[in-house]
C-alpha cells in the first residue's frame, strides 16, 4: 500500500469536516499552549498503541463523536443512493464497516469499541503509529493545529515536510485540548480524490480495491444496501 493510502486506513481504523483553516500563531501562554497540545497527541498516539479504546475515545472531542454517530447510522440504515452522495471517505468507512462486521455486532459499537477492533482486526498498525509524531504547532484561541509528521523525518527538514502536507487539529473543551479527528477528513478526501484521478480509476472501485486490501475478502456490490433487520 503506497503512503498515500496509508492516512485513510487510519481514518478507517478510528471509525471516523471541515477545511483546516490558515491561521497565525499566536504567543501569549504559547509554550503552556504547545506542549498541552504535545502532551494529547502522545496521550492519544500511546492509548491506540496500547488498544486503550476507552483513553482514546476520551481524548477526542464532541464533533469527532458526532461524526462517528452519523457514520453508525450511515452504516447501518442508509440506502445506496445515500451513501454514494456522500464523501470519498465517507463511502469507504461505510463500506468497510459493512463488510468486516455483522449487524449485531455494528448495533452495540461505541467509538472506544471500534478502536479496540480495529487493534484486534490489524486496521490500526501499532508499528505505523509509533512512527507518528508532530511538528510545528500553532494556537489561536481555543484552536490549534500541528503539522503531521514521522519521527524519521522530525526535526529534519531535508527529508521532507508532513504526511501529505496533513494537519493535526486540536479544540480546547472545558479547558482540556482534544484532538479533533474528524477535521481530517476533508484534507484525507482531496488526497484520495487527487490519487483515483492521477490513477485514472473510479472512485468506487479504488475504495473496493483499498477496502479488499484491508480485510483480504473480495468486495461484492451488494454492500451498497442498507442493513437487513
Amino acid at each position: 500500500m503506497t503512503r498515500r493510502v496509508r492516512p485513510i486506513v487510519v481514518v478507517a481504523a478510528l471509525g471516523l469536516a471541515t477545511v483546516l483553516p490558515a491561521a497565525q500563531p499566536t504567543t501569549r501562554g504559547a509554550g503552556a499552549g504547545e506542549a498541552a497540545v504535545r502532551e494529547t497527541f502522545e496521550a492519544y498516539r500511546q492509548a491506540l498503541i496500547a488498544g486503550d479504546g476507552e483513553q482514546a475515545a476520551d481524548l477526542v472531542d464532541r464533533e469527532t463523536g458526532d461524526y462517528y454517530r452519523e457514520l453508525k447510522r450511515l452504516v447501518l440504515d442508509g440506502s445506496e443512493e445515500e451513501v454514494r452522495q456522500r464523501t470519498f471517505v465517507d463511502r469507504f468507512l461505510v463500506v468497510a464497516f459493512r463488510h468486516q462486521f455483522e449487524e449485531a455486532e455494528l448495533t452495540g459499537m461505541e467509538l472506544a469499541d471500534v478502536i479496540v477492533r480495529a487493534m484486534e482486526i490489524g486496521w490500526i498498525n501499532s508499528a505505523a503509529i509509533e512512527q507518528l509524531a508532530v511538528g510545528a504547532v500553532r494556537i489561536e484561541g481555543d484552536e490549534a493545529w500541528a503539522a503531521a509528521r514521522t519521527r524519521a523525518t522530525l526535526g529534519d527538514p531535508a527529508l521532507g515536510g508532513g504526511i501529505d502536507e496533513l494537519e493535526y487539529r486540536f479544540v480546547n473543551e472545558d479547558g482540556n485540548w482534544k484532538f479533533r479527528f474528524s477535521a481530517l477528513v476533508a484534507s484525507i478526501d482531496e488526497v484520495m480524490r487527487n490519487l483515483a484521478e492521477q490513477l485514472g480509476a473510479d472512485e468506487d472501485d479504488l475504495i473496493f480495491t483499498l477496502v479488499e486490501s484491508l480485510t483480504g475478502v473480495e468486495v461484492l456490490p451488494e454492500v451498497w444496501d442498507a442493513v437487513e433487520r
